[in-house]
């Protein structure tokens, strides 16, 4: 696929560099994606979810091409399977922390944007832009729901956190928050339009301070991935991001330019962590 790629990041005022990003493409593979994991308790669990993820889900895809097509699992329910190992692997291997997780997979017309946690995917779109994620955060009714229904509390110290400790509802790891805070990743797919020109994944250290709005601007006043990027970080740290800061920025328009459609479709969103109808579809 013809898509290039802008990467920035910066420590930013943290003592530590706790994000990872990871891509992944080539003519050899049936995909593009792009991931973001901003770690917490140390960066471990977002360096493993970095070189594991997209490897799983390919490893599992072709597995499923083996079998006939009516037999093979769908596209999105493998993506939510790898969210789900790569924390079963974490936890296994006895790290005490976990990392927010965000990814964009690409394939052909089909997109898949999934996230658990807060760091988020935007695409711009011809009328500005869409945000693809959903921030997992305590003070969402659903989350809060979901977590007093089995058991846990949401406490406020200056922000709601799972068990007075974790800002976010959903992460890879976090053994000790189990089953309170869930790998299970909200996974949204549809088609991309003619209309898609870049698509931005980044971790909290940028969404803390700037709109979606604000980050599509910037990267298309800049018209070019990499310097979209780099705009991005400098103007988190200077509206005083107080957070590690990573950017990824997909210039998708020498690939969008050979979609069917004008416009981008959102065709399906899967959350099996929250009630849900047995009959909705997948594509």
């Amino acid at each position: 696929m013809d898509i290039k790629v802008g990467i920035s990041e910066a420590i930013g005022m943290r003592d530590n560099m706790e994000d990872h990003h990871a891509v992944h493409g080539g003519p050899d593979l049936p995909l593009f994606s792009a991931e973001v994991y901003d770690g917490h308790l140390g960066r471990e669990a977002a360096r493993l979810a970095s070189e594991m993820l997209t490897p799983h889900f390919l490893n599992r895809w072709y597995e499923e091409q083996e079998k006939p097509a009516f037999d093979r699992l769908n596209e999105i329910l493998l993506l939510r399977e790898a969210y789900n190992a790569v924390d079963e692997y974490i936890i296994h291997e006895g790290i005490q922390g976990g990392t927010a997780a965000a990814t964009l997979l690409l394939m052909g017309e089909r997109f898949l944007a999934a996230n658990a946690g807060d760091s988020r995917v935007i695409i711009g779109t011809g009328s500005g832009v869409e945000t693809l994620t959903l921030d997992h955060k305590p003070d969402l009714p659903e989350e809060r729901e979901r977590i007093e229904s089995l058991g846990g509390v949401i406490t406020h110290l200056g922000t709601p956190r799972v068990m007075g400790f974790l800002a976010m509802t959903r992460a890879l790891g976090d053994r000790d928050l189990k089953p309170f805070v869930t790998s299970e990743p909200r996974i949204v797919s549809g088609l991309l339009g003619r209309e898609n020109d870049y698509a931005v994944l980044a971790c909290d250290g940028v969404w803390d301070v700037l709109t979606p709005e604000i980050v599509i601007a910037v990267i298309r006043e800049a018209r070019e991935a990499q310097k979209g990027a780099d705009a991005i970080k400098d103007r988190a740290i200077r509206e005083g991001s107080m957070d590690n800061v990573t950017v990824l920025v997909l210039d998708l328009k020498a690939h969008t330019a050979r979609m069917t459609r004008e416009r981008m479709e959102v065709r399906t969103v899967l959350d099996m962590a929250l009630p849900h109808d047995p009959e909705d579809g997948l594509m």
